[in-house]
């Protein structure tokens, strides 16, 4: 005795998914802030004049580099996308001490991720829960 019910529940695959859509809107906000041009490529420790930098940042992030991980599927979950996030500002704020002008404004952009990304967190986690297993309800 099978009702049809949620059977032909199908999820729409054409274009980006709405999680992802939603990470991409925060990244694009923290991008656009008055300090987000400083995180948006990797970080070049030649050209800065930072040799050590690889030594003490074992993961570089930056917001170029998550923009085109997002765009070509590398990162797949938006715990993945919040992880990146993190280590972006995480980075700076550990190599550079607290009083630097470029720790401060990671710390900054850490708090405006949070805010924009903490009030849709769950709301994206269960997109992405849903678009990965096509509602399974």
């Amino acid at each position: 005795q099978g009702s049809g019910r949620g059977a032909a529940k199908l999820t729409r695959m054409s274009g980006k998914q709405e999680w992802a859509k939603k990470c991409a809107n925060v990244l694009k906000a923290v991008k656009q802030h008055k300090h987000g041009w400083i995180f948006s490529e990797p970080v070049d420790p030649i050209k800065l004049q930072i040799p050590d930098y690889f030594d003490v940042i074992q993961r570089p992030m930056d917001l170029g580099t998550i923009k085109h991980n997002m765009d070509n599927n590398t990162i797949t979950t938006p715990e993945q996308f919040k992880e990146d996030m993190q280590t972006t500002f995480a980075n700076a704020m550990k190599y550079n001490p607290s009083n630097h002008d470029v720790h401060i404004m990671a710390k900054v952009l850490m708090e405006l991720f949070h805010s924009k990304w903490d009030p849709q967190e769950n709301a994206i986690m269960e997109k992405w829960r849903m678009e990965t297993t096509g509602g399974g309800g």
